[in-house]
């Protein structure tokens, strides 16, 4: 007799909601070719509730000014292939995986209520609304739009902001910093 059998009675199914299916995001599957190869090329579309895998094999597709909206990106290509994967993308409630190391360059897109995973180094140009960084390591990660971290969650200390970098040089000097700080500036 099954360990189900035991539970519910002998012949008794379980039925199982078609609902439960809905809630589970699909895989958002490629729109293109590109020399035989499938590729995504979307402009100005609105996805919503999908697992987008931004990969760059052999051809580079793009998202460009996509709105994504409760998505799990997970990102699969360097840094420099996913700036061109989602020039001026929005993203609203996603989830932004990096499974593969996001080293140098900057990104675009903008970002609200997104959570991110893996590992940064390099630069948003946009601003950040609400973010949650606690589940990614960071080594450097450059706010140029964001004049505060308030609502960005998960920048862990030494969280070090120089504001005018060529007006407040000589107070940056003055600053006592411990001796693996001393390379944070140049």
């Amino acid at each position: 007799m099954s360990i189900l059998n035991k539970l519910f009675g002998k012949n008794k199914n379980l039925e199982f909601s078609t609902d439960i299916k809905s809630s589970v995001k699909e895989m958002l599957l490629p729109n293109s070719i590109a020399h035989g190869f499938p590729i995504h090329k979307r402009y100005q579309e609105k996805i919503v509730n999908k697992i987008v895998e931004i990969d760059a094999k052999e051809f580079v597709g793009s998202f460009s000014e996509c709105h994504f909206v409760d998505c799990e990106i997970k990102i699969r290509c360097s840094a420099k292939y996913t700036y061109v994967l989602t020039n001026k993308c929005t993203f609203a409630n996603c989830l932004i995986w990096a499974h593969t190391k996001q080293i140098g360059g900057n990104w675009n897109p903008k970002f609200k209520n997104c959570s991110f995973r893996g590992r940064y180094e390099l630069r948003f140009e946009n601003k950040l609304v609400n973010c949650d960084f606690s589940q990614a390591k960071i080594s450097f990660v450059g706010l140029l739009e964001n004049h505060t971290l308030d609502g960005i969650k998960g920048i862990a200390y030494p969280n070090i902001v120089v504001i005018d970098p060529k007006e407040n040089h000589s107070k940056w000097e003055k600053t006592e910093a411990p001796d693996d700080f001393k390379d944070l500036v140049w």
